[in-house]
């Protein structure tokens, strides 16, 4: 028997293979769909078809397209399979002719639970209804048709009423018609609210840095969103490698369902080293270390060397524990030195600061103390102190932070110093940037950006020149060097009074992940408006989507020296 075995074996294996290809006519817009899912495409090129497994898929044919197409929405297709047999290759022949796709003539939805009997609610009900995806006349399929049911489902799961379901839906079809009546009912259960907050994996952590890092109030209506922006507090603090937020709703516990809060803690000491390039400032390399227990647990320090060719700074900041209101204090002190268009700078300053910040709302309000040593050619022109106070408010308005396609951004900053208070010169500063994104059908959006800043002073002598303007670089005019517009002193380019500057970005979308850009930047920074002269950089730019955001390449040209310059960003230019 084992001989009989090997003999059939290798007598199959010395047969030539059946050779046959598919001729397919069908409409385009069905086309990839049989291509894709019907058997006969699957078992091309496969050594193991014979004639009879040839003939068996061949019959499948009809019935596997009828089931492909209705779920498109063609219940009434003519579907007609041949086979020419040849010696040498075996054609078979498959023609679809899908019909006209049924459509929806008769929506019925119905809302019940307790959200029927809520006043808070009756708006949200009719206004449900009328976002329904699946309207009178819509071409009907079966994507579209759970799409849409999960889309009122969500919108009762997600606010409100996390038990929600889906208790009858069913969509009648009239092949005769070709229309297509559903109908669906939502049975939201009862209305919840949150209660207590549970956590655990708490070990080197006190428990009141995640009570003060809540964003959600006891009592307070439950919604899907409160719980992933409590998450994303507890994740971007530092703390904690991993951190969930949840409840299990429960409809004993609607009045008051329990939070759960499971973290899993970063060690008390974490050391980062990184390196990286910028073609504002060149090769970059940094390390860092965090303790998230110094002096008192929670208390997080932090402290940053970074070397770049243009820069480097020694920075060090401790931040208190978080307090309930969102608030949060932070001591600070830094080492800097700047070599930027001949203009040297060694700046030392410490601060205070006390911050609120949310995903969409910032609110920063800084007391700092800087002296600051300038040169120009290796000669110390200007030795200045300040004492200022700045404010800082940012507004984010947009749909996505990492990969932003419409909405607007916006910061403001204002601040100042007085020569009675330890400083070299009074002065007052105000600063506005922002972004606007418009999208101009699917793959298109329009980007426009500002940028405007004044320093109120006798003279910018005696100011510390990061309070100035200088323009030029990736984030400012492309086309021009990093901040190389400004006030020219002797081979220098130093900080000026006033700025100015605009963006105007043309971006298109190629696939999902890549995509081209258009632009024009202009402006200047001057330390009189009476010699403003707004200077351009033109030219065009490739964007690839990574985890991180957008990775923009961007090859610019400038208008005064018409040098071209490359340019490399990541993230929305703000």
């Amino acid at each position: 028997m084992l001989l009989m075995a090997g003999w059939l074996v290798s007598a199959w294996a010395q047969s030539p293979a059946l050779s046959w290809r598919i001729e397919l006519e069908a409409p385009d817009h069905v086309r990839r769909l049989l291509e894709t899912h019907l058997d006969i495409y699957r078992y091309r090129n496969r050594p193991e078809v014979d004639m009879l497994v040839l003939e068996r898929l061949v019959d499948g044919v009809p019935s596997d397209a009828r089931r492909l197409l209705v779920t498109e929405g063609y219940f009434s297709p003519q579907i007609s399979v041949g086979k020419t047999p040849s010696d040498t290759t075996h054609v078979v022949n498959i023609r679809v002719a899908p019909g006209e796709p049924v459509r929806v003539n008769a929506v019925t939805l119905e809302i019940t639970g307790a959200i029927t009997g809520n006043p808070e609610d009756a708006g949200r009900v009719a206004d449900s209804k009328n976002r329904w995806r699946l309207p009178a006349g819509s071409r009907f399929s079966q994507s579209a048709w759970t799409e849409a049911k999960d889309a009122l489902l969500n919108a009762f799961l997600l606010d409100g009423y996390p038990t929600a379901r889906v208790s009858a839906s069913k969509a009648q079809v009239d092949p005769e018609s070709a229309g297509v009546a559903v109908h669906v009912q939502i049975d939201s259960g009862p209305l919840f609210h949150f209660g207590a907050t549970r956590i655990t994996g708490l070990e080197r952590y006190p428990k009141v840095l995640v009570e003060n890092l809540n964003t959600i109030r006891q009592g307070e209506r439950y919604t899907h969103d409160a719980l992933l922006r409590y998450q994303g507090e507890l994740q971007a603090s530092g703390y904690f490698r991993s951190a969930s937020v949840s409840v299990e709703p429960e409809p004993g516990n609607a009045t008051a369902t329990p939070v759960l809060v499971r973290v899993v803690e970063y060690p008390v000491m974490k050391v980062d080293l990184g390196a990286g390039y910028s073609t504002d400032t060149g090769p970059r390399a940094q390390a860092g270390l965090t303790h998230n227990n110094t002096f008192q647990p929670g208390w997080q320090s932090v402290s940053k060397l970074k070397l770049e060719g243009k820069q480097q700074s020694l920075d060090a900041q401790l931040a208190f524990l978080p307090e309930a209101s969102g608030w949060r204090n932070r001591l600070g002190a830094e080492a800097k030195r700047t070599d930027i268009e001949d203009l040297i700078t060694n700046n030392l300053s410490f601060s205070l600061s006390r911050a609120w910040r949310s995903p969409g709302l910032e609110h920063d309000i800084t007391v700092k103390f800087e002296s600051e040593e300038q040169k120009i050619e290796s000669i110390v022109t200007d030795n200045v102190e300040a004492l200022s106070a700045n404010y800082s408010w940012t507004l984010r308005r947009v749909d996505d932070l990492l990969r932003p396609r419409k909405g607007y951004l916006l910061n403001l900053q204002l601040g100042g110093a007085a020569e009675a208070l330890l400083s070299t010169r009074s002065f007052v500063r105000s600063y506005g940037r922002g972004v606007y994104i418009q999208p101009l059908g699917r793959y298109d959006r329009l980007h426009l950006r500002a940028e405007a800043g004044a320093v109120w002073a006798d003279a910018r002598d005696g100011i510390p020149n990061h309070f100035l303007f200088r323009a030029g670089g990736d984030q400012s005019i492309r086309g021009y060097a990093y901040q190389s517009l400004g006030v020219q002193i002797d081979s220098a380019v130093v900080g000026a009074r006033y700025l100015a500057v605009g963006t105007i970005e043309y971006q298109h979308d190629f696939t999902e992940s890549w995509g081209g850009a258009l632009f024009i930047d202009s402006g200047n920074a001057v330390d009189n408006w009476s010699d403003y002269r707004a200077v351009q950089g033109y030219g065009a730019g490739v964007r690839w989507i990574s985890p991180a955001g957008s990775l923009n390449f961007d090859v610019a040209q400038s208008s005064e020296d018409h040098k071209v310059r490359f340019h490399f960003t990541i993230g929305a230019r703000f």
